[in-house]
């Protein structure tokens, strides 16, 4: 009895004070494989550098990303750069993409919205390429969903308390 209320008051006390005992910074970095599917098949590979607060209430995390695709049907090579962010640990995440691609002769940019869910190292998104001046003739992926394999090559921590 006396052991179970020393416990009681040492988390109490730890919970009452100012600055948070559970405040890090968790850094991960590495290399992603994904597979977009829509009107076309795209084979994807770059790297996702990912930020997340270790902390009790309200965690949220943030990644940027930079990739090459090749969508095989249309010959169309890409290039994407993104941003995404999960507001608490049990969300969707928001993002945003701008895209490259290439039929080796022209060009054409885009920008989609994305929404998607992150559960351990897979990452599911939907979304939609706006492209302001598409490539005639060619037929690539507008409205998409996508699947990402994101390993961690690198992680580190760094306390927030300090």
């Amino acid at each position: 009895m006396k052991i179970f209320l020393f416990f009681l008051l040492f988390s109490c006390s730890g919970l009452c004070q100012k600055n948070a005992l559970f405040d890090f910074t968790k850094i991960q970095r590495g290399p992603y494989f994904g597979f977009q599917q829509g009107r076309n098949i795209v084979l994807e590979l770059g790297f996702e550098k990912r930020i997340k607060e270790v902390k009790w209430k309200s965690p949220n995390a943030h990644a940027f990303n930079i990739g090459a695709n090749y969508d095989y049907k249309a010959g169309v090579l890409g290039a994407d750069a993104g941003y995404w962010f999960r507001p608490n640990r049990i969300s969707f995440t928001f993002g945003a993409q701008a895209a490259v691609r290439s039929d080796f002769d022209r060009a054409m940019i885009g920008f989609t919205p994305t929404v998607g869910y992150k559960i351990w190292l897979l990452h599911a998104n939907a979304g939609f390429y706006f492209y302001p001046k598409p490539i005639p003739g060619v037929q690539t992926n507008n409205l998409f969903v996508q699947l990402r394999l994101v390993l961690t090559e690198k992680s580190t921590l760094k306390n927030n308390n300090k």
